[in-house]
């Protein structure tokens, strides 16, 4: 699969996400950060720029970052879904080198969204879910 996603761009990101049992899923084991790492290690074998260990926050070292490929910088960094550095020039480039990093990126960081995943729920801030029984 990496090579196939390398062959078409190398610049597509890459999120590789570690399972772990919850609710009524509870085989198989849960993913070891260990095989997660080896994962990210294929992908960057394939040639694939970007890529990211997810669901083990603060378990996967600086792979939950975003890096530049050429100089590597951290671009984004974060810690689960918390951004906590955010360095890309407002034009898309990294700030030491200059390079273009692939994506839409906003004109400045307004700030983080949530710590953590959306869950609907019956109501919430941001959107309301009907009941339609």
């Amino acid at each position: 699969m990496t090579d196939f996603l390398a062959s078409v761009s190398p610049d597509i990101p890459w999120h590789v996400t570690a399972y772990h049992k919850d609710y009524k899923m509870t085989d198989p084991d849960n993913t070891r950060p260990e095989d997660l790492l080896r994962a990210i290690e294929i992908g960057q074998q394939a040639g694939l720029r970007y890529v990211y260990a997810g669901n083990l926050a603060g378990r996967v070292g600086n792979l939950e970052d975003t890096r530049c490929h050429s100089c590597g910088t951290t671009l984004i960094k974060r810690y689960s879904y918390l951004i906590k550095d955010y360095r890309i020039r407002p034009d898309g480039t990294c700030p030491d080198c200059g390079l273009a990093v692939p994506g839409r990126w906003a004109l400045k960081f307004d700030g983080q969204i949530t710590s953590r995943p959306f869950l609907p729920h019956r109501t919430s801030g941001l959107v309301t879910i009907a009941d339609r029984r």
